[in-house]
């Protein structure tokens, strides 16, 4: 019976042990010289039970009897390999691995996740188990592992994307609330469905609209009205709900027919000022209602004209003899078309 240390590497790793095992060629060659018939051809499960013991061991760690390793049956084989870490469900995951072996992080990532009854659940229900849906178990939040659904089938990247939000709204809402969020997360049927419900749980409430607004121009203060209004006036008004929330824009409708959206935007110099209106369908607006708004808004106090910004580039091109100002009226008129 050979025993031979882990410790021990060599170059001579054939092509094909490198194809199939590459962060493991050099010590497999020592273990088992070219042609390294007993790695090469023995199942994937036993390749891959071989690979995870040398991510496990340290190296410069005790001998290894690798002949046993190759004989015992699978069971024993893994209670030799891994001693008292190997956990329930590994032998039957090392089945659903796959051809080629693994980096050794996801090896030990793997094992850590068979420990975890929720992550253990989903590993023993997978038809397939790949580096990929490790690592996005991993990524995931306890939370969002035990509550199941379509968070258990999303890309490592998306996983990521998720724990940092979960840890984002951690800190803003209360242990209940996130809990039943998370509770809603996992009802999701889709990808879509859960990032989208995510998304909304993620966005804060619209600040208090920065004027009272009239009876005819009235504030559109949430987000639900946000959407009602992008509806019913066929737009993409739903594109400007962040930019609502953080304050770098503020959404009003005119009341009367024809009816319109109105948007406010902040000025380093003017307070808020129009920065454009839109009938249905983004169609530019008439002139009767174009005065109407104007009118109401100047009431307001909102600022209607050249922005601070198209003054300074104005007095940036001023010195030229060729310059030539545009009217305020027509400055105006651009706010209320795309022509």
């Amino acid at each position: 019976m050979t025993v031979q240390s882990l410790a021990s590497t060599t170059l001579v790793a054939s092509p094909l042990l490198r194809l199939i095992a590459p962060p493991y060629a050099e010590v497999l060659a020592a273990l088992w010289p070219a042609p390294h018939a007993p790695f090469v051809t023995a199942t994937a499960a036993r390749r891959h039970l071989i690979c995870l013991m040398l991510a496990a061991e340290p190296l410069g760690g005790p001998p290894i009897d690798v002949t046993r390793l190759m004989d015992l049956p699978m069971r024993k084989a893994i209670r030799l390999a891994l001693e008292d870490v190997a956990p329930e469900g590994l032998r039957r995951a090392l089945e659903h691995l796959g051809e080629i072996a693994w980096a050794p992080e996801d090896y030990r990532a793997l094992v850590h996740l068979l420990v975890d009854p929720a992550p253990a659940k989903t590993l023993r229900h997978a038809e397939a188990i790949t580096p990929d849906l490790v690592r996005a178990l991993t990524a995931l939040p306890k939370e969002l592992r035990e509550v199941g659904g379509v968070a258990l089938r999303v890309t490592p990247a998306q996983a990521a994307l998720l724990a940092e939000t979960h840890a984002v709204l951690a800190k803003r809402l209360t242990p209940e609330v996130l809990d039943e969020r998370v509770t809603a997360w996992g009802l999701a049927p889709t990808p879509k469905a859960l990032f989208t419900l995510v998304v909304e749980d993620f966005r804060r409430e619209l600040p208090p609209a920065p004027h009272p607004g009239t009876e005819r121009l009235r504030p559109l203060e949430t987000a639900a009205a946000i959407r009602d209004a992008a509806r019913r006036y066929r737009n993409c008004l739903v594109d400007y709900l962040d930019t609502a929330v953080d304050q770098r824009a503020a959404l009003y409708e005119w009341q009367p027919a024809p009816g319109a959206v109105v948007e406010l935007r902040p000025d380093a110099f003017f307070g808020w000022r129009l920065d454009q209106a839109r009938l249905r369908n983004n169609q530019p607006v008439d002139e009767a209602t174009r005065e109407a708004i104007v009118a109401e808004l100047r009431g307001m106090g909102v600022h209607v004209g050249r922005s601070a910004w198209q003054i300074r580039r104005a007095l940036e091109r001023a010195a030229s003899p060729k310059f030539e100002l545009e009217t305020v009226d027509a400055a105006i008129a651009d706010y209320f078309t795309d022509d």
